[in-house]
């Protein structure tokens, strides 16, 4: 059994040690270098607050080997008594709570937040989601469609007492962006540090690997070791938005250059008797990347599941979704979840090579994760 400290009272740690303890070592790869001591929850549940699918109340729940799948009703959790006048929204956003326990202690992390504040706080209300009972936020990349909608979280509360601690993987994360569509490209925007502290968070910036709320961890800056490319439709601009002393040399003395995501993280558990589940979140640095630096992370092989946004659409080609189809069948996780910006190729490929693996996702949608 894991050593976990308990939170303080106003339940906003985020515990940056590895005293969680010991993975059980049967799951562990032999060999492995493991750089954290993660934490081996008893079971997990993941509910998608915002995506770009939705659908109505006819879809069925599925109970699979090791993973339960809930799906929401017309507007509200499953089983509701009468169907609800507002729906679940969807946009083209990630947002995804993590509700996750050890023994009796339990902890809920919130990975992105969605491209807009309106629909973060419907979905949030109709999906019976407290903004109160969360313990801590990470953002995977500094990318409107997973920051727009932080303001939805906590409403016109003001300014909170005990912020919610929010780690994000480096200054790389201020920065101002430009979108790679249209003509001319339109500018993205910048996430504004100071409307966070406002809005009721606390920032924490962490490239490395690190433990959140005691039962979740970060992958830290992903490494490009594998054939995928750094494939981001968007270039930075330095400087704005965010300081630019604190940057790559590299990146310090230009305006404005072709965006890499080296701050991008992936979030992710360790469930017991089942091994990793990767929050991919949007996968620019590559989703086969993520998984594999989560594994040297952790130093667990098994990949029980990896969900999230996988960006094999434009800037990558249809050979490269294909391609990592096949990495995936090599990786040989229990589950795939794609979401966001995946993309149909991908989707199709993987579901002819491995059907019984591909779960689709809707908003509301809830993945429950454990032994029984």
């Amino acid at each position: 059994m894991p050593i976990v400290r308990p939170l303080t009272a106003s339940r906003r740690t985020v515990v940056m040690t590895g005293l969680a303890g010991l993975l059980a070592g049967s799951a562990r790869g032999a060999g492995s270098a493991t750089t954290l001591k993660v934490p081996e929850v008893d079971a997990l549940t993941l509910q998608v607050v915002d995506d770009a699918a939705t659908f109505g109340p006819f879809l069925p729940s599925l109970d699979l080997p090791r993973m339960k799948v809930i799906r929401a009703g017309n507007g509200g959790p499953a089983r509701m008594p009468r169907m609800l006048p507002n729906a679940l929204m969807a946009e083209f956003g990630l947002s995804i709570l993590a509700q996750s326990h050890i023994a009796a202690q339990v902890r809920r992390v919130l990975v992105d937040f969605g491209y807009s504040r309106e629909v973060l706080a419907n979905n949030l209300q109709l999906l019976s989601i407290d903004p109160a009972t969360i313990d801590a936020a990470v953002l995977s990349h500094g990318h409107l469609d997973h920051y727009g909608g932080f303001a939805g979280l906590f409403g016109d509360q003001g300014a909170r007492r005990n912020p919610l601690p929010l780690t994000v993987g480096g200054e790389e994360t201020f920065c101002e962006r430009v979108a790679q569509i249209g003509d001319p490209p339109p500018v993205m925007g910048a996430l504004d540090r100071t409307a966070l502290a406002k809005a009721g968070y606390a920032v924490r910036i962490q490239p490395e690997p690190a433990i959140i709320a005691d039962q979740a961890f970060t992958t830290g800056v992903i490494p490009l070791d594998s054939f995928e490319r750094a494939a981001i439709p968007t270039q930075m601009r330095p400087g704005v938005g965010c300081d630019r002393s604190r940057l790559a040399p590299a990146k310090r003395s230009v305006s404005q250059l072709a965006d890499d995501g080296e701050h991008e993280l992936a979030t992710c558990y360790a469930i017991k008797g089942l091994g990793l589940v990767v929050i991919a979140s949007c996968s620019h640095r590559g989703v086969i990347n993520s998984v594999r630096r989560a594994q040297a992370v952790s130093g667990i092989q098994k990949v029980h599941a990896v969900i999230g946004g996988f960006h094999l659409v434009r800037p990558r080609t249809e050979d490269e979704a294909r391609q990592t189809v096949a990495e995936f069948a090599r990786i040989d996780p229990t589950y795939i979840i794609p979401m966001h910006c995946t993309g149909e190729v991908f989707i199709a490929e993987a579901l002819r090579l491995m059907p019984s693996k591909v779960i689709r996702s809707y908003v509301g949608t809830k993945f429950v994760f454990s032994q029984t």
